[in-house]
């Protein structure tokens, strides 16, 4: 159940990706030759749009049954059929590639009673197809690096290529909002009390790192007076500034004694201690929202995941978070999350944890495929860019080298995450916690 969860939940994601380029592809006139659910090899093609042909000059409609070899190209010879349909025009109803005589060189004629000819155009259908691994989709669109190619998207404009390179991220956020207003809809957990105070960051070379204090500790008390808030942990530090304090720290399970000095001059941005803080929540229900409040509260899930996200190098550099605590994580790690949270959706009854996860990991996706690396949408977006500076375009085989380097490197990077993943797996999220 874990495996097919992990392939739904990453099929989806890539699908719903893919399902952006392709729509905005179609908007802005873009040949779509396919699109595809799951990778090769195929499994079934479900349908085609109507394509056409010119042949010998003649123009016909490719129809939606028939079967265009993938390696049909102007310039070639074929032998075909054709019929009228209902609205009078010359349809191909059949179509194969004529083959050259190894010996004699010369074109081999049909076997059966078809006419021949020579491609002039070619435009071929959008092809629906489900191969046989579900894990995501692709779309296959005319020309990617060829701007000579009619309808092909490399012939189209600058915003039209960059509209449909942020279309697939575009999706993944709309998808993210989808999901977290689902996960606010059936249920998500809201503090009601807390008690004690949880140290969220400790900052490097402060007091408290010094004295040992950890990202997750709870202070209990200060100097033997309780510490129920985080004004009341100020108000006791500022009243010792300069002087030795005993904390009582709850880590984990055990209760242990730490001592700090907080600074009565503390760099800017940091406090005497040198940690960030807020209340330990204590008890925590679970609340049912309504279509609209979910909604909202969606959209700023998926913003707050955002800036989150993008803010936490800056964080790292300034030794709020350690480096190890955001470590990425590759498909493997992915699985490992996804089996947590789905084990944990079905003991407890209660969607939150994989719809939560889902919507954390769609919001990633949108984030890494802007990134300007070659190979991800962000990279071509960034070659765009250069061809609006420099006013030319960047020579389309100097490109997709670059791409093609980058996927070699981006795949290599994927199995040095994936070694770690094994080696030190990540600490799954303990659901049940949160009660």
């Amino acid at each position: 159940m874990t495996v097919i969860a992990f392939l739904l939940v990453l099929g989806l994601l890539v699908f719903v990706h893919e399902l952006g380029h392709f729509l905005v592809a179609k908007r802005v006139g873009i040949v779509v030759e396919e699109f595809a659910f799951g990778y090769p090899p195929r499994l079934a093609r479900l349908w085609q749009n109507e394509g056409s042909i010119v042949l010998d000059g003649r123009s016909a409609v490719l129809g939606k049954k028939v079967n265009v070899p993938r390696r049909l190209e102007v310039g070639q010879q074929v032998a075909y059929q054709t019929s009228t349909d209902v609205d009078g025009r010359e349809t191909v109803s059949h179509i194969e590639m004529l083959t050259k005589d190894a010996e004699t060189g010369e074109i081999v004629p049909p076997s059966s009673d078809l006419s021949t000819a020579t491609v002039g155009e070619i435009m071929r259908g959008t092809e629906y197809s489900i191969n046989w691994i579900p894990f995501g989709g692709y779309v296959k669109m005319l020309g990617e690096e060829d701007p000579k190619s009619p309808g092909s998207f490399a012939s189209k404009g600058k915003r039209a290529r960059v509209a449909v390179l942020l279309a697939g991220a575009a999706m993944n956020l709309v998808l993210a909002v989808v999901v977290f207003a689902a996960m606010f809809m059936l249920g998500a957990p809201q503090p009601v009390a807390s008690e004690n105070v949880l140290v969220m960051a400790v900052s490097a070379g402060s007091p408290a790192e010094d004295a040992d204090l950890r990202m997750g500790d709870i202070v209990v008390s200060i100097d033997g007076l309780p510490v129920r808030s985080p004004d009341e942990l100020v108000q006791l530090t500022n009243d010792r500034l300069g002087q030795s304090l005993t904390m009582d720290v709850k880590r984990g399970q055990e209760l242990i004694q730490v001592s700090v000095t907080p600074r009565a001059d503390p760099p800017p941005g940091e406090g005497a201690m040198g940690i960030t803080i807020q209340a330990a929540v204590s008890k925590v229900d679970i609340t049912y929202y309504p279509l609209p409040e979910a909604l909202w509260m969606g959209i700023q899930q998926t913003l707050g995941t955002v800036t989150l996200t993008l803010s936490v190098p800056v964080m790292i550099l300034r030794g709020l978070i350690p480096a190890e605590a955001v470590r990425p994580i590759g498909p493997l790690g992915i699985y490992q999350q996804t089996a947590s949270a789905v084990n944990a959706t079905i003991q407890m009854g209660w969607w939150y944890p994989i719809l939560s996860l889902v919507g954390l990991i769609s919001t990633a996706l949108a984030i890494t495929n802007l990134l300007p690396l070659p190979a991800l949408d962000g990279g071509r977006i960034l070659f765009i860019l250069i061809e609006a500076v420099r006013g030319k375009r960047v020579d389309p085989a100097r490109e997709g080298l670059v791409h093609f380097v980058g996927i070699a490197v981006l795949l290599t990077l994927m199995l040095v995450v994936t070694y770690f993943d094994i080696m030190s797996p990540v600490t799954a999220m303990d659901w049940t916690s949160l009660f």
